[in-house]
């Protein structure tokens, strides 16, 4: 007879093992929403449109091995091109990039925003740039690699948004002050039992409980994160893979409390955390205005994408894989933003798609990801805005038999099938 998780498994359509989870549950997001609302709730960023040229002339950052605290402190000099990129995880990215494209050879075309390409070219690209001499600049890439255009639907630049790992503490046995359960998935009708029956304990004593934290307005944002990690009193650390929902409709209860007045109208996490901090007894009632609930699993693996490359911060980025590769690599200009949503800089940075959402969509959508823990979400909360953003594509040497046109309809580069 079939285990019973192997039933649930085949049940559900769920086959994500990876983490963490830009799900591929039926194109579900991370957060397991068939159409997400919101991409974070505590933080409320307009988007700031700048058109502009490659070069804009305003005050750029080279590129980092990760995402640091904002504001970002800028010499008063500006640049007319950034300085050399020089980061160890670009060349990491280049060797995942590479192994993910060795174990999935495809023989078939491409296309991007009108530019048509063999599969192949993405393996080529990845080598060449691993195999890079020179320094590694935008500007030289734009020399010695196509540059293939990424403009969002409604604008003619990519749009960045920032995700992380939250991490919350947690025992695998309660205790007095450990005392809200963290559930696996029920097999049965309650699944689908809203968040107000579960934290009145409906699934309680049934064998669900997979751990149980302190925190229950970060056990809540990692439910709207769709993963996270927990650490054990000892130091170590277990992550926590989406199990599944109630299949209730997402609503934002930040939203509803700025609504009520009892938010400014820009609310940050910590507003939010200082209200609950003064109204304890609310706590329950507030959460429960949104009855969706997400279900876990305990891991110990290492975090992975859903392409199943490891993760690097800062330089993964989640992306519409209808339009844009696993494998590929982007050369992006990514907008910089201090805490009162202003844009303050950008700077060029080597992204590599690797992961998925279903929130993200279209050509010049992209969720970056910054890392685990406060530090990363602060970050992520500071990632929103457009940008520049290229596709880069291995230019192919003449043989006498394969040309290539730098001006189709689309003034994109048209590489021909090598």
């Amino acid at each position: 007879m079939l285990d019973q998780r192997l039933v649930q498994l085949l049940f559900c359509g769920v086959c994500l093992t990876l983490f963490p989870s830009h799900a591929d549950y039926n194109r579900l997001d991370r957060y397991g929403h068939e159409d997400m609302q919101s991409q974070s709730e505590s933080e409320y960023l307009e988007l700031i449109e700048n058109t502009g040229k490659i070069w804009s002339g305003e005050k750029t950052l080279s590129m980092l091995d990760a995402y640091t605290d904002y504001p970002r402190v800028y010499s008063d000099e500006a640049q007319s091109e950034p300085a050399v990129i020089q980061s160890q995880k670009v060349y990491q990215g280049l060797q995942y990039s590479i192994d993910y494209l060795q174990e999935n050879r495809v023989d078939r075309m491409l296309s991007v925003n009108g530019v048509s390409f063999h599969h192949s070219t993405l393996l080529q690209t990845a080598r060449s740039l691993l195999n890079w001499n020179e320094e590694l600049t935008p500007q030289a890439l734009k020399d010695n690699f196509y540059l293939v255009d990424l403009p969002s639907a409604n604008a003619t630049k990519s749009k960045f948004t920032g995700y992380y790992t939250p991490i919350i503490s947690a025992r695998l046995y309660p205790d007095e002050e450990y005392r809200y359960p963290i559930y696996r998935s029920p097999m049965s009708s309650q699944r689908r039992l809203s968040r107000t029956q579960i934290t009145a304990g409906a699934l309680a004593n049934k064998g669900l409980e997979i751990a149980w934290t302190n925190d229950p307005l970060g056990l809540f944002y990692i439910q709207i994160q769709g993963s996270g990690i927990i650490e054990l009193a000892n130091g170590e650390r277990k992550s926590l893979k989406f199990d599944g929902s109630n299949e209730r409709p997402f609503r934002s209860v930040a939203m509803h409390m700025k609504n009520q007045g009892l938010l400014p109208a820009s609310p940050s996490r910590e507003a939010i955390k200082q209200w609950f901090e003064s109204n304890p007894s609310e706590m329950d009632s507030m959460l429960n205005i949104n009855p969706r609930y997400i279900y876990f699993t305990l891991h110990d693996d290492v975090v992975r994408t859903a392409s199943g490359t490891p993760i690097i911060a800062g330089h993964t980025v989640a992306v519409d894989t209808d339009y844009i590769p696993f494998g590929s690599v982007i050369l992006a200009d990514v907008p910089i933003i201090n805490s009162n949503g202003q844009k303050v800089g950008s700077e060029w940075r080597i992204l590599f798609p690797q992961d998925r959402g279903n929130a993200i969509k279209g050509p010049g959508r992209m969720d970056i990801y910054t890392g685990i823990g406060e530090s990363a979400r602060e970050t992520a909360n500071s990632l929103t805005g457009f940008g520049k953003a290229f596709l880069l594509l291995n230019k192919p040497q003449y043989d006498g038999e394969v040309t290539v046109s730098l001006n189709n309809a689309q003034n994109t580069p048209h590489i021909p099938a090598i």
